[in-house]
């Protein structure tokens, strides 16, 4: 009688077996993630768990140590630049591996690998956006720079040596939920994974398109009124009256040529339409010492961003014989963004400015190979963008470039179907820049003159660089890229954002100059 209960076992244990090892619907193999030896089971830890170890990495120069303090922040000290900043990658791929995967994908337009069909209009709003062309672009200017290569090299290469270190039974516990394995590490995701920070400060200006048929609710003199340009939240913090320096560039309209607004609104996918909190902001500011009882300047730096799981911020501190510093570093990227060093310190505030324009393309056909420009035609580039989506054929896009930037809006895709503009962005990010290394230099910088140099290199998106030395020099500079526009044009108030917003489509012209502002508000104390 006992084979009638073991031949019964041995069937509900193979059909249990291969239920678990095939994938139902949306919802992955749970065989391996519920596996006693490569499952979630090896991710536990115990709760006063040691990081104590040792590691020899053939790429390392020299020695490198690493404390945990109680907080689980860790401090690094190495004796040169390559391998402190290879083993911060390592640090960050060690406790955020899966948060780095996720972002920089996404930024890329890669989600529907990962969330399937329901992903691929985001996936094509973020190639449209031009967001993988905008990385390639600031990596050919970040690797020009041999000491900025050395760098990000370094952080690649930590990265990965962290993921080549990985079994199967280690890897972290997300992937092993949906199924999937990581993926190495380059310098192009860095420089994504920067464009997606870009995107997220300067992404409220996306309220341009589904806004702008405000202009044919009011008068241009009631515009004026409902929308400065400069809202009195934005206005400088320097003494009314104070003389600044005549503009290097005074942009003038075209002739013949103005804003023109849509008539009908436009969603954008990857934005919600819930309206925002008015009184949200990030804020910094910077007491001089002569107003502290101690008699040293005190900084406060608040920047208010997205509330995420895991956090956006890492805190670490970063050590060498020619610098320390300490703060919160950006998981997928070196240096450290906000914090101090042994004579300086130094936090940022998003600019909160428009640095996003929208172009009406006339192109010469249907076949779109050409459009129109300053008076000739011009050839289009194309890009065909293949998104691989989970558990379905690959989705094909083309994407024509113009001279402003990509074409985000045509007949194609657009939630307003009646729509047939062909809307091309001009946006900051595309152009090539090397911001991280304003942050090499700002970590190591001594002086006002240094922290100075070291923002100049920033371009997008906009920040207000807040900044104290022990010498009691005090200062905050709005360093940016910024558009050169005439009065008014493409006129977008992204500070109020539940208000009606007004924004340019412009037809014609030329392609709006562009400058490096470096505007310093208070100054040199």
């Amino acid at each position: 009688m006992r084979i009638v209960p073991f031949i019964t076992t041995a069937i509900l244990t193979t059909g249990l077996v291969w239920a678990l090892n095939k994938p139902w619907g949306s919802v992955p193999p749970m065989g391996k993630f519920l596996s006693p030896q490569i499952g979630f089971w090896q991710n536990a830890e115990p709760a006063g768990k040691s990081f104590s170890a040792n590691f020899k990495f053939p790429g390392l120069k020299g020695k490198v140590s690493v404390y945990m303090d109680e907080n689980l922040v860790p401090h690094v000290f190495a004796e040169n630049d390559e391998d402190l900043y290879f083993v911060q990658g390592y640090l960050h791929a060690q406790f955020r591996l899966f948060q780095m995967d996720l972002q920089t994908k996404a930024a890329e337009g890669r989600a529907s690998e990962i969330a399937g069909k329901k992903a691929i209009r985001y996936d094509r709003y973020q190639r449209r956006l031009g967001m993988r062309y905008a990385a390639e672009k600031a990596l050919v200017q970040m690797e020009k720079d041999p000491v900025a290569k050395a760098m990000f090299d370094s952080y690649t290469n930590g990265i990965n040596a962290y993921i080549g270190s990985l079994k199967e039974s280690n890897i972290p516990l997300e992937y092993k939920l949906l199924n999937l394995k990581p993926e190495k590490w380059s310098n192009l995701r860095t420089a994504l994974l920067l464009k997606m920070m870009a995107n997220m400060l300067t992404g409220e200006t996306e309220k341009d398109l589904p806004y702008t048929n405000s202009k044919s609710v009011f008068s241009d003199a009631e515009m004026k009124i409902l929308y400065p340009q400069v809202p009195d939240s934005l206005q400088p913090i320097v003494p009314s009256g104070t003389a600044f320096d005549a503009p290097g560039i005074v942009p003038v309209a075209p002739a013949g040529s103005d804003s023109i607004y849509l008539n009908n609104p436009m969603d954008v996918p990857n934005r919600v339409t819930s309206e925002s909190d008015i009184s949200n902001g990030s804020n910094n500011w910077v007491v001089a010492g002569s107003k502290t009882k101690s008699g040293a300047p005190i900084l406060c730096n608040d920047p208010h961003l997205e509330l995420t799981l895991p956090s956006i911020w890492y805190e670490m501190q970063l050590s060498t014989p020619t610098h320390n510093v300490y703060g919160v570093s950006l998981p997928g990227s070196p240096f450290v963004i906000i914090g101090f060093n042994d004579s300086v310190a130094w936090g940022v505030t998003n600019a909160q400015r428009d640095v996003k324009d929208y172009y009406s393309i006339q192109f010469r056909d249907n076949s779109r190979k050409e459009y129109w420009f300053d008076g000739k035609w011009l050839t289009t580039d194309w890009r065909v963008e293949k998104i691989s989506v989970k558990d379905s054929a690959a989705v094909y896009d083309s994407v024509a470039y113009t001279i402003f930037g990509p074409v985000v809006y045509d007949n194609r895709f657009s939630t307003d179907q009646s729509h047939d503009r062909n809307i091309a962005l001009r946006w900051v990010a595309h152009d090539p820049s090397d911001d991280g290394m304003a942050l090499y230099y700002l970590n190591r910088a001594h002086n006002y003159d240094e922290y100075v140099n070291a923002i100049k290199l920033y371009e997008c998106p906009g920040q207000n660089f807040v900044f104290a030395s022990k010498t009691g020099d005090i200062a905050i500079w709005q360093q940016g890229k910024f558009p050169a526009r005439w009065n008014r044009q493409g006129l977008c108030n992204a500070r109020h954002r539940q208000q009606l917003y007004v924004a340019g489509i412009y037809s014609t012209g030329r392609k709006p100059a562009q400058q490096k502002s470096g505007t310093r508000f208070p100054g040199k104390r």
